[in-house]
Parts: structure tokens; C-alpha cells; sequence
């Protein structure tokens, strides 16, 4: 008996033969009809194993980043809402439109002397100025669009430079015997307070948060804003005055003139003005 007939279990003799495996042709890969491959799927030859991608965990966005989020969008409609709603009542207001129209009566009444003060300064140089005054009032911790105010303020004005004359006295004029030289001592000119003028000086731009326009159209502006303004751009004048001697240096020289052109009519051909230090 042949070692691939084998007798069967059942004590029927049945014929088992296992037909032996075929050799594969050289260089050809093998077929994938009937055969179950252990690789991938895209390699034939079935000796790598299928690569997986690693699966990550979705990333979760904590529930205060939300929060500050839809608090932020909520300020933003919020004030983009009421400056809508403030610029629709503006354009409703009957007095804007000329639907109805406003008339003012002067009734004040004849102004009164009250009181007369002697100078006694000679004003030889006055120094027109004009600056940008940029102030901004913010509440800590709280975006300017909520609340806070800034305002560009156009400042102009003049600052005057003027001898006094007050302080003069005998032993600060002299003259020769000919009375054709006379020296004339004088103090150095000094700058006056600045004069703001109102018909230049103007509001360019004013930003306001939500609560300062509700502010401003319940209560109206605030009383002494426009003062501060005013106090603290004659304060940049002055100092923008003081930063050179170029008004001073040119009120000695206008007073120099001023005083030789009075004595040359009188004979005085040589006439010599000097200031003090």
C-alpha cells in the first residue's frame, strides 16, 4: 500500500490523494484567485503587515473659553446695537431735520465798567500757536468700547511778550552832555498768559464708550470737560512758549526799535537800549 492511501475511519476504504503543490514560475508574482493574503492589501506578496493610523483623542475646548467668548460676542452686538439705536434717534430729532426751527433772543443787558488797571508794559512780540491736545480718560480692566473717552482738541492761541516799564527809574536813563547819546537800561520782556482763541480752537474727533454716549444723551456733556481742555491746552501753550527765546529775543529787538525811532526826533543819534539779565 502506497503511502498517500490511507484507510478510512468509518471501515469504508475510500481513496485519499493529495495532489502535491505546483512549483510557481520564476519571476511571476503568485495569484490572488483562491488564496487569502496576510499583508496589505496593496502588497501582493503578502510580508508587511497593514500600518494603521493612530487615532488621536478630539481635542476639547474648555468651557471658559466658551464663556469669555459669547461675553465678548454679547459686548460687541451690544454696542454695535446702541450706536445704531443713538444714531437713528439723532436722525429723528425734529430740530435736525428742520421740521421745527429755533430762534434766539438776545436779552442781555449793557455791560458795566468795573475797573481800569494801569500796564504800564510795552508789548513788542506776540507768538501765535497752535497745537493738538489728545486726551483719554479708560476705565482699568474695561475695553473702550464699553466705556472710556478720547478727545482730539485743536488748541490756538497767542502768547504776548511785554516789557514793563513800570519799574523804571531815574538812574536807568542817561545822556551825555550834548544830549545827543542816551543809554536806556530796561528789564528782559516776559511772556504773558496764553489767550486761547475760541474761533480757532475746536474738537477734531471724540471717541465714547457705550456707557459714556447713553451718559451723554441722558445727562448731556460733562460741565467741566470742556474747561479741563481749555485749562490744559493754555498750559501747552505756555510751555511751548517758554521752550525757546526766540519771542523774547525778538521783543528786545522790537523794543530796541521802538525806543530809537521816539529819540532820533529828539537829537538823540546815538541811542543804546540794554536789558538786564
Amino acid at each position: 500500500m502506497s503511502w498517500l492511501e490511507r484507510p478510512a475511519r468509518s471501515g469504508t476504504d475510500v481513496d485519499e490523494r493529495v495532489s502535491p503543490t505546483q512549483p510557481l514560475p520564476a519571476g511571476r508574482p503568485p495569484s490572488a484567485e483562491g488564496v487569502q493574503l496576510v499583508g496589505a492589501p496593496t502588497d501582493p506578496y503578502g510580508d508587511r503587515a497593514p500600518i494603521r493610523p493612530v487615532e488621536r483623542p478630539p481635542r476639547v475646548v474648555p468651557r471658559t473659553v466658551w464663556f469669555f467668548v459669547v461675553v465678548g460676542v454679547l459686548i460687541v452686538t451690544s454696542a454695535l446695537a446702541a450706536d445704531l439705536v443713538m444714531g437713528g434717534l439723532a436722525n429723528l430729532n425734529p430740530f435736525k431735520n428742520g421740521l421745527i426751527t429755533q430762534r434766539t433772543v438776545d436779552r442781555s443787558g449793557p455791560a458795566v465798567l468795573k475797573a481800569v488797571t494801569d500796564l504800564g508794559t510795552l508789548q513788542s512780540a506776540s507768538g501765535y500757536y497752535e497745537i493738538v491736545i489728545d486726551v483719554e480718560k479708560s476705565v482699568d480692566n474695561v475695553p473702550s468700547l464699553v466705556a472710556g473717552r478720547r478727545t482730539l482738541f485743536v488748541a490756538a492761541g497767542t502768547v504776548d511778550a511785554a516789557v514793563d516799564m513800570r519799574g523804571l527809574g531815574s538812574g536807568d536813563v542817561t545822556v551825555n552832555q550834548a544830549r545827543t547819546a542816551a543809554t536806556i537800561r530796561l528789564p528782559k520782556p516776559q511772556l504773558s498768559p496764553p489767550r486761547l482763541d475760541l474761533t480757532r480752537s475746536h474738537v477734531y474727533s471724540q471717541e465714547r464708550g457705550l456707557i459714556d454716549r447713553v451718559y451723554d444723551a441722558v445727562n448731556g456733556s460733562p460741565a467741566d470737560q470742556q474747561q479741563q481742555l481749555y485749562t490744559l491746552a493754555e498750559r501747552r501753550l505756555t510751555q511751548a512758549a517758554q521752550a525757546n527765546d526766540e519771542l523774547t529775543k525778538r521783543a528786545e529787538a522790537n523794543t530796541r526799535t521802538t525806543l530809537q525811532s521816539l529819540l532820533h526826533p529828539l537829537g538823540f543819534t546815538d541811542v543804546t537800549v540794554e536789558f538786564a539779565g
